[in-house]
Parts: C-alpha cells; sequence; structure tokens
C-alpha cells in the first residue's frame, strides 16, 4: 500500500472505523453496513474487508512499563487489527489483551475530536465554579485555542510572576512530545511523581543500598532470574498487572525448580501459582519480615562472609548515643568510606573500607577507651528477637510453621531474592518496608549474584533513548519541581506562590485518581484557566477550561525508549490523527511559537526524530522502518557488583544517621530508624477508629485497565462491566447484604456506591474494589474520596491502601437488577456531550 493510500479522509476512515469497531463488538458487521448513508459505501466496505493489509510497526506505552512492540494492520487508511510484533530482540516478544484492544481505543465516542472552550469561561471571568461533569464546552478553532493557551501563559506571568504556571504531566504516554523542553523555555513550576505516588518501598530500600531513584530499586534483569533458586513476591499480583513482562521469566524460574511464595492478604492469579502462599494482614510486612529475620538468626542461616565484607553489620556502634565510632579515634589517617570493626584475631578495633573481609566480629560487645560498643548486627538481632514467628504468625494471621518456611528457603536453597510492588508500600509509613527487605536480603548475601531479585519490572540501562540535551535547552528559564504531595497545599493554600494557570496533559490523575479527589477539585477552582490535552473526555479534562484533542498514538510518529526490555522502538504512523486530533508535539510547537520560542521547536517532528537517530550509533532510519525495533544489549545484567552507593561503600543494615518518622498513632517524639521498626496508621489493631470503620479498604490494580486507561473500550467492558466491591461472604452476610446488591463504602471522609461481590479470595475484615473506574462509573460518590490525601515526614507518599471503612446495604433508590450508570458506546460516530459539531 502507498503512502496516499493511507491518507484516507476523516470521512472514510470514520465510517470504515465504524465497520471495524463496532462490527466486532457487538453490532456486527452487516448492521453497521445498513446504518451507512449510502450503498456505495456499503459495497466499499465488504470490498475493505476482504482486501489485503499493510503491517505497520509501533508500540505500546502505557505506565504498565511493557512498551510492547505492536504490528497493527492497515487497510484503505483504516485499522483493521493489533498484533504483538516480534521485535529485534526475539525472546522480548510481549503484548496483552488491553494492548490488543487499541482498535477500539482509535475508534472511540469517547475521543476529544476538536478543540474546545468550556462556554462558561472566559480570561476577564473564567468563573472557576462552572467547571465539572456538568460543564459546557463550544468547539474553536486551532488558532484560536493556541492563541488563548498562549496569551493565559503571558498574563499569568505578567500579573502573577512566572511562577505562577503549573506544568503537570502523568505516565500515560512515552513518546518525544516536546513539553518538558516548552516547560523549561518557559518557566514556572512542575508536579513530579518523585514524591507521593508510589514511591515509599524504593525510598526505604534505597536508603539501606545507596542506590537508584525513588521508585522500585534496581535489580537483575529478567532474563537472569532464570537463576533464582527461591523468589518471593510480596504485595504484587504480578500474573495480573505485570504478566507481559515479569511473569514469563517467574515461570522460567519455576520451570528450572525455584520455590515461589507469595505474600499477599487476597487470593490472586499470582498466589494460585505459589508454591507457598502467605495470606498476610493488611500493613504487617514489615512483621513478616523481622520473623523472617529473627528464624535466620536463630538457624545461623545468615552469611557471614557477605556481611562482613559488603554490609556495616560490623561497624562498632556507641551504646550511649547510638552512632557508630568514629574511624579517627582509632587511627589517624582513616580510609573515607572506613568502619571501625572488632578483628577476633588481634583483640582490637580496626578501620577497614569497602569490600573488606576478614576476621571480623559480627556480634558482641567490648569497652573501647571507656567507651562500650557493640556491633550494628547486635542491634539488629535484637530487634528482631522481639518478632519470632509463634508472635508474628498471630499478628499477622499466617501459620508460624509458613513463615520458617518462606525464611529458610530464602536463605538455604541458594540465590534468590523479593520482588515486591508498590501495592506494599501503599500505607502511610510503607518506606520501613522498603528499609526492611533491603536488610532481610543483606541477611541472605542476597546482592550481586546470578538469580538475585530485588524488584519487578527491571531496566535494560541501554534501551534508554539518547536525546542530549534537548529536554534542556540552551536560555531555558528553568522550573521548580514539587512532588506531587505538596501539589495540593500549592493548589488550595497558595503554599508558597498561589499558581493562576495550569498545562495538563497525559493524565487524569487529579480529576481521577487522586486521593480526597473533592479536594483536587476545590482547590482547582483558585486556578484561572486549566488547560489539558488527552486522547478521550475524562473526569479531568471536565476539569478544564481549553481542551486540546491529542492524537492516539498510532497516529504519530515516535521514538520510544522501552526500558523494560533490551529494543528501542519506531512508532510508525498508521494514519493522521482522527478528527482535528494532534499530535502533543505539534501542540507544544504552536504554542512555542507563539511564546517567542519558535526557533527551537522545528517544523516537522521527524527533523527531531532524525537527530536522535543520527546521533546514536545503534540506530538507522533503516532498520527501524523494517523491524520497527533495533536491539540494545541483551546480555543479562547482574545488580549490585561493585560497591554500593553509601556513604561507607556498603549495605546500611544499622543506620547512625536514621531518619525520624512523625506522624499519626507515632509517638509524639517519633521514631528513629536505625534498624526496621513496624509502623502503622490505620491497620493497627488499636487504631482510634478501628470500631467505628472495622474494614480495610484496597484498591487493587485490575486486569483490564492500565490504571484510568481503558476504561471506556466496549470489549473490556462486556467482561468487566461497572465497579465492585470484593468482600468476603462471613463480612456479607453479618452486615445483612447480599451478593449482588448495591452498598455503600463510607468512612469519615466521604462514601462510594458499587455492586458487592462475594468473594472467598479475600479476607474477612478487608474490602476492595479496583482503581482506574470513572467518576461516571459510579451510582454515587467516588472510591478516592474514601482515602487520606496525608503523608507520613520521612515516605511523603499517598497511603492509597491505609484505609478503614464500614459498608452498608445501600438505598433502595440505589438497588437495581441492572447497571444503569454510563455504558460506553462504541466508534459508530455518536456524539458525546463534549462535541459541538
Amino acid at each position: 500500500m502507498s503512502d496516499t493510500d493511507l491518507n484516507a479522509t476523516r470521512r472514510d476512515v470514520l465510517k470504515s472505523g465504524a465497520v471495524a469497531a463496532v462490527g466486532l463488538s457487538g453490532g456486527g458487521l452487516l448492521s453497521t453496513l445498513q446504518e451507512a448513508d449510502d450503498s456505495d459505501t456499503a459495497g466499499d466496505a465488504v470490498t475493505s474487508f476482504l482486501g489485503e493489509d499493510q503491517v505497520v510497526k509501533t508500540a505500546c506505552s502505557p505506565n504498565c512499563r511493557g512498551k510492547c512492540p505492536l504490528d497493527v494492520f492497515v487497510r484503505d487508511g483504516q485499522i483493521k487489527k493489533v498484533e504483538q510484533q516480534v521485535p529485534a530482540a526475539k525472546t522480548f516478544k510481549r503484548g496483552c489483551t488491553l494492548g490488543m484492544t487499541h482498535l477500539q481505543r482509535v475508534y472511540n465516542a469517547d475521543r476529544l475530536k476538536y478543540p474546545m472552550k468550556r462556554t462558561s469561561w472566559s480570561p476577564d471571568d473564567p468563573q472557576p465554579d462552572q467547571r465539572g461533569a456538568d460543564a459546557q464546552f463550544e468547539r474553536i478553532a486551532w488558532d484560536d485555542a493556541l492563541d488563548l493557551v498562549a496569551d493565559e501563559i503571558q498574563r499569568a506571568k505578567r500579573e502573577y510572576g512566572p511562577r505562577s504556571l503549573l506544568w503537570h504531566s502523568g505516565s500515560g504516554d512515552g513518546g518525544i512530545t516536546g513539553y518538558r523542553r516548552l516547560k523549561e523555555l518557559v518557566g514556572g513550576l512542575q508536579d513530579d511523581f518523585t514524591y507521593g505516588i508510589d514511591t515509599n518501598v524504593g525510598q526505604g530500600f534505597n536508603r539501606v543500598t545507596g542506590e537508584g531513584g525513588v521508585f522500585m530499586p534496581p535489580t537483575n534483569t529478567a532474563d537472569d532470574w532464570v537463576n533464582a533458586e527461591t523468589i518471593i513476591i510480596w504485595g504484587s499480583d504480578i500474573f495480573a498487572s505485570q504478566f507481559q513482562m515479569d511473569a514469563e521469566w517467574i515461570l522460567d524460574a519455576k520451570r528450572n525448580g525455584a520455590k515461589l511464595v507469595v505474600v499477599d492478604p487476597v487470593y490472586t492469579n499470582t498466589a494460585e501459582k505459589a508454591d507457598l502462599w502467605l495470606p498476610i494482614k493488611p500493613g504487617k510486612d514489615t512483621h513478616l519480615a523481622l520473623a523472617m529475620m529473627q528464624y535466620i538468626f536463630e538457624h545461623d542461616h545468615y552469611d557471614e562472609a557477605f556481611l562482613r565484607s559488603r554490609t556495616n553489620a560490623p561497624a562498632l556502634v556507641r551504646a550511649d548515643d547510638g552512632t557508630l565510632l568514629d574511624p579517627a579515634s582509632v587511627t589517624a589517617t582513616p580510609p573515607e568510606d572506613g568502619i571501625v570493626v572488632f578483628n577476633t584475631e588481634t583483640g582490637s578495633p580496626e578501620v577497614v573500607p569497602a569490600e573488606t573481609n576478614g576476621p571480623f566480629a559480627l556480634f558482641g560487645e567490648w569497652t573501647i577507651d571507656g567507651t562500650t560498643v557493640h556491633t550494628g548486627l547486635t542491634a539488629l538481632r535484637e530487634q528482631a528477637s522481639s518478632y519470632p514467628p509463634q508472635a508474628v504468625a498471630d499478628t499477622a494471621g499466617l501459620a508460624a510453621a509458613d513463615i520458617e518456611t518462606a525464611a529458610d528457603w530464602l536463605a538455604t536453597r541458594g540465590p534468590g531474592g523479593i520482588m515486591p510492588s508498590y501495592g506494599v508500600g501503599r500505607y502511610l509509613y510503607g518506606h520501613v518496608f522498603g528499609q526492611t527487605y533491603a536488610t532481610l536480603l543483606a541477611l541472605t548475601g542476597d546482592y550481586g549474584r546470578h538469580g538475585n531479585i530485588h524488584a519487578q519490572h527491571p531496566s535494560y540501562d541501554g534501551s534508554y533513548l539518547e536525546t542530549g540535551d534537548w529536554n534542556d535547552p540552551d536560555g531555558a528559564a528553568g522550573v521548580d519541581t514539587y512532588g506531587y504531595n505538596r501539589v495540593l497545599d500549592l493548589l488550595a493554600n497558595g503554599d508558597p506562590v498561589q499558581t493562576k494557570f495550569m498545562y495538563g496533559m497525559n493524565s487524569n490523575m487529579l480529576g481521577n485518581q487522586f486521593p480526597e479527589r473533592d479536594r483536587w477539585l476545590d482547590a482547582m477552582s483558585n486556578l484561572d484557566t486549566v488547560v489539558w490535552a488527552d486522547i478521550y473526555h475524562t473526569p479531568t479534562t471536565r476539569q478544564a477550561d481549553i481542551i486540546l484533542p491529542a492524537a492516539h498514538w498510532f497516529e504519530t510518529e515516535d521514538l520510544l525508549t522501552t526500558y523494560t526490555h533490551p529494543n528501542l522502538s519506531y512508532r510508525t504512523k498508521a494514519h493522521d490523527p482522527l478528527w482535528e486530533a494532534r499530535d502533543d508535539y505539534y501542540i507544544m510547537a504552536g504554542l512555542a511559537q507563539r511564546l517567542g520560542h519558535g526557533d527551537k521547536f522545528p517544523d516537522d517532528k521527524h527533523d527531531v526524530l532524525d537527530r536522535f537517530v543520527k546521533n546514536d550509533d545503534r540506530l538507522s532510519w533503516d532498520a527501524l522502518r523494517e523491524t520497527g525495533t533495533v536491539a540494545t544489549d541483551e546480555t543479562p545484567t547482574v545488580a549490585y557488583t561493585d560497591e554500593f552507593g553509601t556513604e561507607s561503600g556498603r549495605i546500611t543494615v544499622y543506620d547512625d544517621d536514621a531518619p525520624v518518622e512523625e506522624g499519626p498513632a507515632l509517638p509524639d517524639d517519633g521514631v528513629s530508624l536505625e534498624v526496621p521498626k513496624p509502623l502503622e496508621a490505620r491497620t493497627a489493631d488499636d487504631w482510634a477508629h478501628a470500631d467505628e470503620y472495622p474494614l480495610l479498604f484496597m484498591q487493587k490494580h485490575s486486569k483490564w485497565r492500565i490504571h484510568s486507561q481503558w476504561a471506556n473500550v466496549p470489549w473490556l467492558r462486556e467482561i468487566n462491566t461497572e465497579p465492585q466491591l470484593d468482600i468476603h461472604p462471613k463480612d456479607a452476610t453479618r452486615r445483612g447484604i447480599d451478593d449482588g446488591e448495591y452498598v455503600r463504602v463510607h468512612n469519615d471522609r466521604g462514601s462510594v456506591v458499587v455492586r458487592a461481590k462475594y468473594n472467598d479470595g479475600i479476607q474477612p475484615g478487608l474490602v476492595n474494589t479496583d482503581q482506574g473506574w470513572w467518576a461516571r462509573d459510579f451510582v454515587d460518590g467516588h472510591l478516592q474520596d474514601l482515602i487520606s490525601a496525608e503523608t507520613a515526614k520521612v515516605g511523603r507518599t499517598f497511603a492509597f491502601y491505609d484505609c478503614r471503612v464500614e459498608v452498608t446495604r445501600a438505598a433502595d433508590e440505589h438497588q437495581s437488577n441492572e447497571y444503569t450508570q454510563h455504558n460506553p458506546r462504541g466508534s459508530s460516530g455518536t456524539a458525546t456531550d463534549g462535541d459541538s459539531s
């Protein structure tokens, strides 16, 4: 098929789109053809149905991190189907049900079709109280839309200063958009994942090892996991949410003889595959890890050589103030990374650098120059001794023998590891678990060996696109960064500056995903202008004053960083953007031109991509266009083979510079975290309002969505029709709730009405509604209305699982035998309330 053949008119694309999307989603090809407005179109559609396809190489890129290369089959300018692509690194062929349904994402009635302006908004009279689900919009021309946005940016800077601009982006896409380049040039404030979303586990782990950023820590690449002898998946349903990436490698390890332990309060797809399932009570994860440590200490299963050479376990700690003994008190010229240890052969202290083994005591107490000291490992063993398996079994709802088995497998079978999820950190003090499991793996010596595992979706460092200084242009004004945990105060209280203009893209967080959703919506009323670019009319775009329709991924040319597999991917444009949608790059370029930065954005995006290809010796246009991917380094990588990034170059088993955590349910002077200590807020059995709200509430990831993406795909909604509350039959019958009845889930912050679903796989005392449903999908309320937006001092991360509720039967007006809420329409061309055509 020629390039000309791909440039079908929008009218033709929409009609053939109806055949593809509606015909395959229930209406049938015949009924669609009967609705065609002339017989010639019907005949053309039949011919098209029988024609030949052009295969277009592209890639998926939502926040599942799969970055799966895909083949898109195009016929007569219309996408007909999607399949997995065999990438250059062939063993990483991947894809999932969601990726195969992009057909219904491209041709979907919920697509934003034209630039729109809220009818009740004007620069002089913004009327923010008119934003929301009932907001009305009118179609405007692209030039008018971009003029308005640029004028509002300039006005805000002029009247309130450059820090009155707030740039917001989520994780909805991974292509080259020019967004970062433009905001650096214009200036203002930006929000960022760095603190606020899913950073607890990584923060705790990386504080111990000195490695990585704030999300999941570095780990061996997935193709090395086959060498693992024991894998503990902790708080993650990988076989539902990461199955196209991590699950296949875990199954390979099992086939090779590995033991699989799953720690999860719910009997999940992943738990079903386990050799041992530990159905832990929510919030008791640090208790369990300490119990495993106690078993390892009790049975001398710790790795002595590793502890001596690669951790500060033998470091001497002053008993009077808990600090490490100063190397300068032992030798006049200590090494920069030296620690003081006690040499059992010489009977005296000495200073040793990182990666040094020797006859160093791991346990003991001595008096040196009048100062009583003990080893760091002595302090850890003392802490673990308070958590024997039998006691923790009662606390965590487990069998002591199962705790011991898990610990024994990890410590004695050979190399292995622990693979947590973000979910295990979605508690107020979830960072402590990161510290704890990092320390547990230090006891077993599970760093720097083949078969070690420390996290899910590992990074292939060579699979990052080399963009040079593209995102940091000369003459940039620069932006100040605020973690998501601070943005609510920024918007609501003007702390430290009142923002007046927001540009958002690739995100449905503020209107749908953040805790205490109503507070975010109220806080946005302080903004004079909200501009949002998206593919769909989401709960967040309904809070906007100006909406810009973004192109679907298949409608753009792009290069992708993949990082979870050793390929770099190229997106070939399957057809031009439908209606008046635009590639985000061209939106940014249009704004740049109006803001005096047009020379920094080439007119043709391909020129930008060409710059990256020419500057990267691994890439060539011939290879990218022919295969869609270029393989990077396929060699399995073992992490943590060099000195650790801590001050001592060793894992910090004992931290004398530990942060002090403060917050609810903690002592007034806080808790210092030299060694791991279980800290709980609402999951604690003695939480102040536990009797009033006895059920713990979770919001698991769904296999039918990536966060809130795919929430409006008809094929998937046929399977996953509406939100429901997973509840154990015992909890339901105790409250007089029948299976399938609508219930009100509520606490002191808010409520949501959903249908009850009996589930024997969820333990009594725990309920769950999958996250990602849009506001319109709930009969009443919203699940994020239940969640507190508070964050702890150290973790600074939203605690989506740290929530208690009560559940009662919903009012009669909400009871129905048929779900009457939003029923997503296919791509029949039916107009949404966002259209003004």
